[in-house]
């Protein structure tokens, strides 16, 4: 029997409604026809030349809609779960097979996720990702939701849309990007070895044609996730916004650099309409290349340290900044080489 304790709001819904129309909520027809069986042979559930047995995962296949982790529960607002990785049809008459969890999970699959077409939501409650309890499956960024993380995930590996470089030149406190012609770099393309943070889409500017005409190159400012209030986000269509510079689309009365300190707009916002369709302030920014650091060697207190990319200086940046020393080659917080200042602010 489902427990019903603290279901995540979607799922209520759907099953209310359900109950007030079955038949609109039968995915198939023959739905009792449907049905899952445990069979070792189903699928070679193998990982990475570890056996099945030893990872805890047990093959099944499926007919009509049926999924081996189609019944969860949630126990006070705990997920209670199998994680299952589809491994596609095993027959002429559409028999799924599935790599499954052994034991039960504190993820839940969620049939009413938007996920992408060939992935499926699961829910999660701890620090476990759902490949942490099925070493067959591949996730995206979880995307926090309460005390629960949402995933989109399948049983095929993704390919990143974009690589991360560090050859292409981009300052200090960019992330450089290397993508297809059409595509955004976001944070789900560093994958398992990089950053797992909810940071998951990045601020990007208009990008650079790489000398692959079909590729773009990107220098995206990673921390780039609307804040809490913000309603500044980022807008590469941003009519005579140059490549390296950062397009912005406010809804609000804020600015881009108050939802994004380190990005500075030196023209007034024009009115236009967003990427999406909506109308909005546009802002063509820039990306501040001196950044304040706490850690410039020799800085006395009640100085300010900087440390910046190029031929730039903090006097450029910051009104009332005053730098009487030249500056000197440092390494920034990301091990990139920088120029370092120590500078005092003048009274005004």
């Amino acid at each position: 029997m489902l427990a019903m304790r603290n279901q995540p709001p979607g799922f209520t819904l759907a099953l209310l409604l359900c109950g007030l129309a079955p038949d609109a909520c039968t995915s198939n027809p023959s739905a009792p026809d449907s049905a899952c069986m445990a069979d070792p042979a189903a699928v070679n559930c193998d990982v990475g030349g570890a056996a099945a047995e030893t990872l805890g995962l047990v093959a099944h296949f499926c007919t009509g809609a049926s999924r081996p982790d189609q019944d969860p529960t949630y126990i006070d607002g705990v997920p209670q779960g199998l994680v299952c990785a589809d491994q596609g049809p095993v027959g002429a008459d559409g028999t799924q097979a599935y790599c499954c969890s052994a034991q039960v999970t504190p993820c839940a699959y969620d049939p009413v996720a938007t996920c992408d077409a060939g992935t499926v939501g699961y829910q999660c409650r701890g620090a476990d990702r759902p490949e942490a309890l099925n070493a067959a499956i591949h996730c995206n960024q979880g995307v926090r939701q309460g005390d629960l993380i949402n995933y989109c995930c399948s049983g095929a590996a993704r390919i990143p849309a974009c690589i991360q470089s560090a050859s292409l030149g981009c300052s200090a406190a960019l992330m450089g990007w290397i993508c297809p012609t059409g595509a955004l770099p976001t944070a789900q393309d560093l994958l398992a070895n990089q950053s797992r943070a909810d940071v998951y889409y990045q601020l990007c500017p208009v990008p650079k044609q790489a000398d692959n005409a079909n590729q773009n190159i990107f220098c995206c400012y990673t921390p780039g996730l609307v804040p809490p209030g913000g309603s500044c986000v980022q807008d590469i269509a941003v009519p005579g916004c140059q490549p390296g510079r950062f397009g912005i689309a406010c809804y609000g009365l804020d600015t881009p650099d108050e939802d994004y300190p380190p990005l500075t707009c030196p023209d007034p916002g024009v009115p236009g309409v967003s990427a999406e369709g909506y109308s909005a302030t546009l802002y063509c920014c820039d990306f501040r290349s001196c950044v304040p650091t706490l850690a410039v060697p020799g800085c006395q207190e009640g100085r300010f340290g900087f440390s910046c990319s190029g031929s730039d200086t903090p006097e450029g940046y910051y009104s009332g900044m005053h730098c009487p020393d030249p500056g000197f080659s440092g390494v920034s917080a990301t091990g990139k080489p920088v120029t370092q200042y120590c500078c005092d602010l003048q009274p005004q």
